[in-house]
């Protein structure tokens, strides 16, 4: 049975690694030759393989073609306004942001829908959709009787949406994988009208413990910041943790802390099996009992009701959480463990967790797209071979019952330290930080939590709809355990020398080592060996370091930042950014996001040049978290009129700004970046584009910024200027914009590939249709970041190549 279990796991994974999903007469011919090998008796060991592969792509099918299903064409149904009906599925997250002038509110919510009929038409499959809805401003004393939308509540709402799509880059968070991961198909806005109606005002139950507990949480004297961490540890709703929350509990490695997951779950149902145990063990009943009697409910009635009630608990607490995904998953886990001891079925630990992935997949597919579940599987597996191979150090020395405590106790300690340990390079990948402060964290936070606040809030939510101020009690109980632990994370997240930043290239080397440490360990292998291995693996990184050191070929990397630019150029380990992408009142914006992201990936900790062609917001917007997170030799802006402050660019002082203006020419690394505009400074913002013109001699890419077609015609008629337009890439003018890109420019500049910086389903729908047929005219080859995410344009003396993220860089049906 494990073979057959392994395969099928095999082959939902590999079926990860196809570029689109087949057709479905082909997903149904690996699902027949799941059924041959199943009737062949050699082969059938082997069946699994087709059955996981077919599996997976029969949900990635029928995830692409719902609105086929529903014969919804996507003209009609994308970026219009349409009229749709359904229920609310998830607690709604929501944000209220204070406008100061005229001391009003404006209220936004984040939820998730289940659409059951689309302009009056019923559907025959629900589509979900994830909406937000910005609620009119309103007066501060009329916030708490403005509109509520609650979890289970049935509406009629006018919506904008668009198919699920995010930004593509490397490095960077995957919103459309998330989004699949979600089965979400489309994301949208709600529009005000008349239309939008509350049809069922019942909320769910779960969203009625919600709004009761923020109630009673508002009432405690003792209410602080740290109150966000009793929504997260009851109900799995980890909106309202502010941003330096996050970033404590990144530092010290404890976000896991935070989401109810495989801890969480297992700590409460072997609390809820002690407790019924106990109760067994210490009732009147059972004292008056015989000694035959005793051991009769013991080892059999009393271990049915017991594991039935655990069982129970856990799906209670998993309830609680939304049967969030990773919730479910080790909901499933344990239900195959409890399910196996109370039919008496012996299961080995392989075959549990085989099985138990399995039926992971089968109930919830997407899930492969996750990390968590790769990290819950990891993390799984650590502990089993912990335990495998610690076993004779984690068995007891006596019978009596402190040696056995002592036992305990000397097992989590050794489990906690290697689960750490081995998890630290894990963390690293993820952040590109090495947290040597989640070892120091981590064994004490874990224990602390487990027996204080995770159960301290359990209960309050367990007894609070039948006593209010038992509820506080164990509330405010929380909070005073989670002040105390909250004191030891901020201290360690302070400790600068605990985080070593470290690039993707030397994770990898990380990763390798620890790879053959963790083999090593696990397999018991003679040291020599492990010496050896080591030996050629540090080999190996020295040759390709000096090979990385000696390579001339330089990059241009355009994110895909949505509507918006950001470029970063590359060579020789060092980089130069031109623009820095948007910012929004929200708090989000692409510096942190993108850029951040994929240079910490490149393991570029300092900027030899930050470029801002000017000031606009979508591409200077994120000039502010650019100077706070990364090191800048010096900055180059538009040109400064006499004596005119840089207001422009924010509250910044540059020791080394220097203003663009035509002429002001530079190399670095043996590339030469020529200043081509501007000239003058004019009133608009975009005719201050600073223009530059990047060439290593042979071959040449120019950037645009947001010029219009004047400015193109006073490049193009200055005789010296004109020569230097030429180039082999070009990054159009104003995002595609029909006011930009004129033919005599095109010609002028004569690329073999434009690439567009747009974002997706733009309302600007940029780029135009005039545009791009003035380029295929001039047979220019069109790249678009929303269409094909990151594009990095690849130099070497030999050629110059372009490749986009969804095309060559991760070319998976699943991400794109």
């Amino acid at each position: 049975m494990e073979r057959w279990l392994f395969t099928f796991f095999i082959g939902a994974i590999l079926s990860l690694f196809l570029p689109i999903v087949p057709d479905f007469s082909q997903v149904s011919i690996c699902f027949c030759f799941a059924v041959i090998f199943c009737l062949i008796k050699r082969l059938r060991g082997y069946s699994g393989l087709f059955f996981g592969c077919a599996w997976l792509l029969s949900a990635g099918f029928a995830y692409q073609n719902i609105w086929q299903v529903n014969n919804l064409v996507a003209d009609n149904f994308f970026g219009k306004t349409v009229t749709v009906k359904g229920i609310v599925t998830n607690i709604p997250k929501s944000l209220t942001r204070i406008i100061k002038k005229d001391e009003t509110t404006k209220k936004v919510s984040r939820f998730n829908f289940v659409v059951e009929e689309v302009n009056q038409q019923k559907l025959q499959s629900k589509i979900n959709i994830r909406l937000r809805w910005d609620h009119k401003s309103i007066k501060l004393d009329s916030l708490k009787k403005a509109t509520k939308i609650n979890q289970g509540q049935k509406w009629q709402l006018n919506v904008r949406v668009k198919p699920a799509h995010g930004f593509a880059n490397i490095g960077g968070f995957s919103y459309q994988t998330w989004l699949r991961q979600k089965e979400l198909h489309a994301t949208g806005y709600v529009k005000h009208s008349v239309k939008n109606k509350l049809i069922s005002a019942q909320p769910s139950y779960r969203q009625r413990l919600y709004l009761q507990l923020n109630e009673l949480i508002d009432s405690i004297t003792l209410t602080n910041e740290l109150h966000h961490f009793i929504f997260a540890l009851t109900f799995g709703e980890r909106g309202k943790i502010t941003p330096e929350q996050w970033q404590v509990l990144q530092a010290t490695g404890t976000q896991h802390l935070m989401a109810i997951s495989g801890l969480h779950l297992g700590l409460i149902a072997s609390g809820a099996f002690g407790l019924m145990l106990m109760c067994f063990r210490y009732s009147p009943f059972y004292l008056l009992l015989t000694e035959k009697g005793k051991l009769w409910l013991v080892k059999k009635n009393s271990r049915i009701v017991t594991f039935a009630f655990s069982s129970l608990v856990a799906l209670f607490y998993a309830y609680l959480a939304g049967f969030s995904l990773p919730t479910l998953r080790a909901l499933i886990m344990m239900q195959i463990f409890i399910g196996a001891k109370l039919l008496g079925v012996k299961l080995t630990i392989t075959r549990w967790l085989l099985l138990s992935i399995v039926c992971i997949i089968l109930i919830s597919p997407f899930s492969l797209f996750s990390v968590s579940f790769w990290l819950s599987v990891y993390a799984v597996s650590l502990i089993l071979l912990i335990i495998w191979r610690c076993r004779k150090l984690l068995s007891s020395s006596g019978d009596g019952q402190a040696d056995k405590i002592k036992a305990w106790l000397h097992s989590l300690i050794i489990i906690q330290l290697g689960l750490t340990l081995f998890m630290l390079p894990v963390a690293a990948l993820l952040n590109y930080q090495l947290p040597l402060s989640a070892l120091l964290a981590n064994i004490i936070a874990v224990p602390w939590m487990s027996f204080t606040a995770i159960p301290l809030c359990l209960l309050a939510v367990v007894v609070m709809p039948f006593s209010e101020t038992l509820a506080i009690f164990f509330l405010e109980l929380s909070l005073m355990s989670l002040k105390l632990i909250w004191q030891w994370l901020s201290y360690l997240s302070s400790q600068q020398w605990l985080f070593i930043d470290v690039s993707h290239q030397t994770l990898m080397i990380i990763l390798m080592i620890s790879g053959l440490c963790f083999i090593s360990y696990f397999l018991a292998l003679p040291k020599k060996v492990l010496a050896a291995a080591l030996l050629l693996t540090f080999l190996f990184s020295l040759m390709s370091v000096n090979n990385q050191q000696k390579n001339d070929d330089w990059q241009v990397n355009v994110l895909d930042v949505g509507q918006g630019l950001a470029v970063v150029i590359e060579r020789n380990g060092q980089a130069i950014l031109y623009d820095t992408g948007a910012s929004y009142p929200s708090g989000f914006n692409l510096a942190e996001s993108v850029i951040f992201p994929y240079l910490q990936y490149r393991g570029v900790t300092t900027l030899d040049y930050l470029l801002l062609s000017h000031a606009d917001n979508d591409h200077a917007g994120g000039l502010a978290f650019i100077d706070e997170k990364i090191a800048l030799n010096k900055i180059i802006v538009k040109q400064i009129k006499y004596n005119q402050p840089v207001e422009d660019f924010g509250r910044y002082s540059f020791v080394n700004m220097q203003s663009c203006k035509q002429g002001d020419n530079f190399i670095w690394q043996g590339l030469t970046f020529s200043v081509l505009w501007p000239v003058v400074i004019e009133d608009k913002e975009n005719d201050n584009s600073c223009v530059i013109h990047i060439s290593d001699g042979k071959y040449k890419v120019l950037l645009t910024g947001d010029i219009p077609r004047k400015v193109e015609k006073l490049l193009v008629a200055n005789v010296e200027i004109a020569d230097k337009l030429k180039a082999d890439v070009i990054v159009a003018p104003h995002h595609g914009s029909k006011t930009s890109s004129s033919t005599g420019f095109i010609k002028a500049v004569s690329p073999e590939a434009v690439i567009f910086s747009a974002g997706f389903m733009n309302r600007w729908k940029m780029p135009n249709k005039a545009v791009l047929k003035r380029y295929h005219q001039l047979n220019v080859t069109p790249y678009a970041t929303a269409e094909h995410g990151m594009i990095r344009i690849n130099i070497s003396e030999q050629a110059l190549e372009i490749e986009s993220y969804r095309l060559h860089i991760k070319p998976y049906w699943f991400a794109n």
